[in-house]
């Protein structure tokens, strides 16, 4: 097998690191069962095509992937998270037995979009914590089987174009990041922030699910897109830079909670325009914070 994944890496690459690779290889795995050959290997294919793609830990993007990866689990938990809660509001609203219920969700592709949400949302709540060796597969495993769930189901769970292809956008963020940036990338706040981004989002669209704010029926997926924005802001003021690459960071996580406001937005423009305008708001109000962080660092 580790003859076929060499073949993925760049020529020469593979022709000055080829035969130290497939030795490791063949030293980690010797005697070990099926799965963990399968294991490295697909690990070794990741780090592969990471390589062709230019996506080398010491690559100018590695910054931007370290800093994307941790926003890109909470994303991916928020997005799953927020499927879960609104299956689980309607379960226990309905009429019919908790049980029946239950088992009918439970059958089909209604039951394999319900499983990959919960695994996405455990692998990313793993990963989040330091665990993203077995976090990161799991994370990717729930978008991505979520993703082929939604084409199967059609319109049960979303929008069976946009969806898939923007929880497949997301898994690839989580996998671009080099995985001796992704320790990194998790410290120095960065999980809290991102953990922050997960309560920030899915407590508020409990509330409303739940009917507990009377004034609000529903966001119209538009929150967990407006918390993004607020992020990006406060990540800019936090670092004191211009905001380009917190709000390139923000707009590189979003797709899978775009295309949450795409299919419960859709052909409601009052919503659609003020999402709009707050995004664009977030723009402008970024940079000026960065500058207000650095003219307060600066000043005696």
């Amino acid at each position: 097998m580790i003859e076929h994944v060499l073949r993925l890496y760049p020529a020469a690459y593979r022709r000055a690191h080829g035969g130290e690779i497939a030795a490791t290889y063949r030293e980690l795995t010797a005697g070990e069962p099926l799965g963990s050959r399968l294991r490295e290997g697909a690990g070794l294919a990741a780090h592969a095509m990471r390589m062709r793609l230019g996506l080398g830990p010491t690559a100018p993007a590695a910054r931007v992937l370290a800093l994307a990866y941790p926003f890109a689990l909470a994303v991916s938990a928020t997005a799953c998270g927020l499927h879960l809660l609104r299956w689980y509001a309607a379960l226990v609203s309905s009429p019919t037995p908790f049980w029946v219920q239950l088992r009918v969700d439970l059958s089909g592709a209604w039951g394999a979009l319900l499983v990959s949400s919960l695994i996405g949302c455990v692998g990313a709540a793993a990963a989040l914590t330091g665990r993203w060796r077995a976090g990161v597969p799991l994370t990717v495993t729930g978008l991505l089987s979520f993703a082929a769930a939604v084409v199967v189901s059609g319109p049960a769970y979303g929008d069976p174009v946009v969806t898939p292809t923007a929880f497949a956008l997301t898994a690839a963020v989580v996998l671009a990041c080099p995985p001796d940036r992704r320790p990194e990338a998790t410290e120095g706040g960065r999980a809290g922030s991102a953990g922050a981004v997960i309560a920030l989002v899915v407590v508020p669209c409990a509330a409303v699910d739940a009917h507990a704010v009377p004034w609000v029926s529903t966001d119209y997926g538009c929150w967990p897109l407006l918390v993004l924005a607020a992020t990006s802001v406060a990540l800019t003021w936090r670092s004191g830079t211009r905001g380009g690459l917190e709000l390139g960071v923000m707009a590189l996580v979003s797709p899978a909670l775009f295309a949450h406001v795409y299919t419960t937005a859709w052909g409601e423009t009052t919503a659609a325009l003020a999402l709009a305008a707050v995004l664009a708001a977030a723009a402008v109000i970024a940079p000026l914070a960065g500058r207000s962080a650095r003219t307060g660092r600066t000043a005696p």
